[in-house]
C-alpha cells in the first residue's frame, strides 16, 4: 500500500506497481493538486521530468507540496497588519441544515389480488404423450388476478410481471405449456400493454412458456381495477412412465404476479 499525501489531505490505496506521475493524475482533481506542486518519495525530491519513469513499491509515502516563496511571506505579514491595525474582517458559519418535507402514505401504490371468480373456472386436463389446448370460458379471457391502483389514487404507468413459480416441477410433466396474457380495463375492453400507445387485440398480448417463465406488461396510466387474463394456451405432456409421473411434478402451474411503477 502507498501513502500519498498533499497539504492536511492524505490516502492510503493500492498504487504498487504505478509511477510518480499516475498517482499524480488520479489524485490530481481529488486532492487539488496543482501542477506547480513537486513530489516527494520517501523524502527526497523526485525531478518533474523524473515522474514518469519513477514507480512506485509497497510501504512507499508520497508527497506532493508546492514550494514557498517569499510571496507567501508578504502576504503572511500584511495579514498580521491588519489583524493588528484592528481590521474588520467578514465572518460566518461554515455548516447548517435544513428539514424537507417529504411524506410517505401508509399505503402500497398499487394492491394485486386474486381473481376469485375467474380462476376457478379455467382448468384443463389430460393424459401422457397428448397434445391439449386451454380455452377460456370468457370470451375477453379468464382473469386470475386484480390490480387495484384507484384506492391509492396512483396515476402513473405501470410494469406488471407474471412468473411462473413451479416451472422447476412443470417440466417433469410437460414438454410445453404455454399461457397467452393481455390485461383488460375495467370495461373488459383490451389494453395496451406494449406500450405502442394503441389497444389491439391482435398484438398487445405476451406468451408465457415453460422457456419463457416470466414475462411483462406495460399499461399506460389508470386509475381503476384492471385484472390480468389468461385468454388462451396449449400443452403437450411428456410420456407417462410406467412408474408414475415423477415424484416433486405437477400438473397446475402456479403463477406469480409483481407490479412496479413504470
Amino acid at each position: 500500500m502507498i501513502e500519498i499525501k498533499y497539504g492536511e489531505q492524505h490516502e492510503i490505496t493500492n498504487l504498487a506497481g504505478q509511477t510518480v506521475s499516475e498517482a499524480r493524475e488520479q489524485f490530481k482533481a481529488e486532492f487539488g493538486i496543482p501542477d506547480k506542486a513537486r513530489a516527494r518519495l520517501n523524502g527526497s525530491k523526485v525531478r518533474p521530468g523524473a515522474e514518469l519513469d519513477t514507480v512506485l513499491n509497497d510501504d512507499d509515502k508520497l508527497t506532493f507540496a508546492v514550494p514557498r516563496g517569499k510571496g507567501a511571506y508578504l502576504i503572511g505579514a500584511l495579514l498580521l497588519a491588519l489583524a493588528i491595525t484592528g481590521g474588520v474582517f467578514a465572518s460566518g458559519f461554515i455548516n447548517a441544515s435544513t428539514s424537507l418535507s417529504g411524506t410517505v402514505a401508509n399505503s402500497n401504490f398499487a394492491d394485486v389480488s386474486v381473481n376469485t371468480t375467474g380462476i376457478g373456472s379455467l382448468s384443463w386436463s389430460g393424459w401422457g404423450f397428448y397434445k391439449g389446448s386451454i380455452t377460456s370460458p370468457s370470451a375477453g379471457g379468464t382473469p386470475i388476478f386484480n390490480i387495484d391502483t384507484q384506492t391509492s389514487g396512483y396515476t402513473g404507468d405501470l410494469a406488471v410481471t407474471v412468473s411462473l413459480g413451479n416451472a422447476d416441477e412443470l417440466v417433469k410433466r410437460y414438454r410445453a405449456l404455454s399461457l397467452q396474457l393481455t390485461m383488460n380495463n375495467p370495461d373488459n375492453s383490451i389494453m395496451d400493454i406494449n406500450a405502442d400507445g394503441v389497444a389491439n387485440a391482435a398484438t398487445d398480448w405476451v406468451m408465457l412458456t415453460l422457456d419463457n417463465g416470466s414475462v411483462s406488461m406495460f399499461p399506460a396510466a389508470s386509475t381503476n381495477i384492471t385484472t390480468v387474463r389468461i385468454k388462451r394456451g396449449f400443452y403437450i405432456t411428456n410420456v407417462f412412465p410406467t412408474a408414475g409421473w415423477p415424484s416433486g411434478s405437477s400438473g397446475s402451474p402456479e403463477l406469480f404476479c409483481e407490479v412496479a411503477q413504470r
